[in-house]
């Protein structure tokens, strides 16, 4: 599954061409993207490889150098699912590979208003969260949701039956930045609130202070007559 998905990275934009004998023209070793998120490996400190990542440590393959079969891949060490695969092109410069987040590399760029984030909210809340282990790795116990469940869904890169990480994750954190808009404006009702009740409570306390005076007063004055009458 994995060399498919590197194969697809490499010859995304139709740079692959295989001759009849398996020997390609023009193949070099680049190194691929990588994990989106960084973590640290479960298997071999020395190679970074996963336990259940299924490519072997490289030996004498370096970036640069010419290689014979498209889509070899094999593991140098560098970690974060960092690979070398066999390519006529950079997987890393085509469209679809690594993500770019600087403004020159990008076009039509629009922001979100509050109504689309509010729709990214309901996204979410409708994503299907589950456990599964993939056929050719099932060691490894996962976490994530199915495409086929919400196909439409932003984070659904469909061309290439793939999750799109910088998607689902961009998306997530439109989702929180609404919560924690709702969370202030809670925050901001609440504080108003205690404000008007601390103001009603002292107003309330004067006026029962006034009230308390004025009948004091009275059973003075009250009080004062009657001595005077006697």
């Amino acid at each position: 599954m994995k060399r498919l998905v590197l194969l697809a990275l490499a010859c995304g934009a139709g740079a692959c061409s295989s001759s009849s004998s398996g020997t390609d023209a023009g193949l070099h070793w680049y190194t691929t993207c990588g994990a989106p998120v960084c973590q640290t490996a479960g298997g071999d400190a020395s190679t970074g490889a996963s336990t259940d990542a299924g490519v072997a440590a490289c030996t004498s393959e370096k970036t640069g150098d010419p290689c014979a079969s498209t889509g070899a891949t094999c593991d140098p060490g560098l970690g974060c699912d960092v690979l070398l695969i066999c390519a006529a092109k950079d997987p890393k410069v085509q469209p679809g590979g690594c993500p770019i987040s600087r403004r020159a590399a990008k076009r039509d760029i629009a922001y979100l208003d509050e109504a689309a984030k509010l729709r990214l909210v309901d996204e979410v809340r409708r994503l299907r969260l589950a456990r599964y282990r993939y056929k050719d790795a099932p060691l490894k116990d996962r976490l994530g949701f199915i495409i086929d469940d919400d196909p439409s869904s932003s984070a659904v890169d469909g061309s290439r039956d793939q999750i799109d990480l910088y998607s689902y994750l961009s998306m997530a954190v439109g989702a929180l930045q609404q919560e924690i808009a709702r969370a202030d404006a809670q925050e901001r009702e609440i504080a108003e609130l205690r404000r008007r009740l601390d103001t009603a409570t002292k107003v309330a306390a004067s006026a029962s202070l006034h009230r308390r005076g004025e009948e004091v007063a009275h059973d003075r004055h009250g009080s004062g007559i009657r001595h005077a009458r006697q």
